[in-house]
């Protein structure tokens, strides 16, 4: 060994291992491997490499630990762990940050009695394992760095626990819904801004730009974002297939054209023509909440709105306000009618809160109306046998292996067997909280 590579140092034994055999494979995969797989061992293959991917972040929170521990940085005469990460690995520090947060959460740690445990058991045992993402673990965490310190530490380890176990389920976004509403139960009244703080924080401004265009950046207050998405929602959605071929717009040009025919009536008629029910604001809310005004109703987008901002609405605007049942369900409408009533239309709404289907986040305005039991087959246009589905769903879950069953009032989905071999049933993470 040279005098400057002894400077440089070798990586350990195992290290220079695994280095060969990820090599290996690699020289497998440039050579054909995945060609001779059929289509189950395919996603078998995907699932155990991102298996693999999800564990190695294990190691890397033990590195850093290791790091701290020697005060390597300052021996470097680096300004912290993140210079460090930053220099030695050429990570952005957004990158070095979220690294550094992990391992002080994620690696084992000595405990006051002593013992080497990490500060989330729950989810570094699920990483460890290679259950749960480097992203999900960082949103996992960053729920419950939110919580306050007057939680009660069994509720928090039950959170975590919970967040843990539905992240092997549930994506990034949804799991980072969840942990809001998680915070709203165990701190109902410190998760949102005052409506009073929601009005002093309010700006917009339209900002013209050298080339003629405009450049819009603002902070709307929850009662005026609502009805602004209520109204842009059912205009920005695809427009149907012409000779089959698609809308050629993207979700934001869409919304920009929506927002544009706004302007354009507001200019034209100096009022708003009167939408139907699918664009008007729609506020949940629990009958506790509509007495005494406490905690947080909901809109059809699954953003936060207090109370009384919503009642405010209610006396302003076109504002549907719904009340649900402890669990989120409602109460049969029966009709003889193939297609589902407008009242039984504002309750599927109040339920689902959009498309029912698992990880889908299209609102109530974009979706129709599934009979569960088919009307063909003898299904009633009830709410208990009625879902919200997307038109995309609609039209895929049944060719996809999917089947949706209703139970206390709810829509389940049972996946494929190749998404999940147990068959768990699932639910969207709008339902899954009320």
């Amino acid at each position: 060994m040279t005098a400057e590579a002894s400077k440089l140092g070798q990586p350990s034994a195992v290290l220079a291992q695994l280095a060969f055999a990820v090599q290996q494979y690699l020289d497998e995969v440039t050579g054909g491997l995945y060609d001779g797989l059929n289509d189950a061992d395919l996603l078998a293959e995907l699932r155990s490499l991102e298996t693999l991917r999800r564990r190695l972040p294990v190691a890397d929170h033990r590195l850093i630990t290791q790091l701290e521990r020697r005060d390597l940085p300052a021996q470097l005469a680096a300004v912290g762990t993140a210079a460090l990460l930053q220099a030695a690995l050429r990570l952005s520090p957004y990158e070095a940050k979220n690294r550094i947060y992990a391992a002080h959460l994620l690696a084992p740690q000595t405990t006051s009695a002593g013992e080497q445990l990490p500060l989330l058991p729950s989810l570094a045992a699920a990483q460890e394992e290679g259950l749960v993402s480097a992203e999900q673990a960082r949103v996992i965490a960053r729920a419950l760095d939110l919580l306050p310190e007057s939680v009660d530490p069994e509720a928090r380890r039950a959170a975590e626990q919970e967040l843990t176990e539905a992240a092997t389920l549930l994506r990034p976004r949804e799991l980072g819904i969840l942990g809001q509403r998680l915070r709203i139960e165990l701190d109902p009244y410190g998760v949102l801004t005052s409506d009073a703080e929601h009005r002093r924080l309010r700006t917009l401004a339209v900002i013209p730009r050298h080339d003629g265009s405009y450049l819009i950046h603002g902070r709307l207050t929850p009662g005026c974002g609502a009805q602004l998405v209520a109204w842009l929602s059912p205009r920005s959605a695809p427009h149907p297939l012409v000779d089959g071929v698609p809308d050629p717009r993207n979700a934001g040009q869409r919304t920009h054209d929506a927002l544009e025919q706004l302007a354009s009536l507001a200019v034209r008629r100096t009022e708003l023509v009167e939408s139907g029910a699918p664009a008007q604001v729609i506020i949940t809310m629990t009958a506790d909440q509509l007495t005494d005004r406490t905690g947080w109703a909901e809109t059809s987008l699954g953003q936060l709105i207090s109370p009384s901002e919503a009642l405010q609405l209610a006396d302003e605007s076109i504002v549907n306000l719904l009340v649900q049942q402890a669990n989120g369900a409602v109460l049969a409408q029966g009709r003889t009618s193939r297609l589902a009533s407008r009242r039984q239309t504002l309750a599927l709404i109040a339920r689902d809160k959009g498309c029912s289907f698992p990880d889908c986040d299209r609102p109530p305005e974009w979706t129709q109306r599934h009979h569960v039991i088919s009307w063909a087959d003898g299904g009633k246009t009830d709410v208990d046998n009625l879902t919200l589905v997307c038109g995309r769903h609609h039209r895929e879950f049944e060719p996809a292996g999917w089947q949706c069953v209703m139970a206390e009032g709810l829509p389940w989905w049972i996946p494929p067997k190749w998404i999940d071999p147990q068959q768990r049933p699932r639910q969207n993470i709008r339902i899954m909280r009320q």
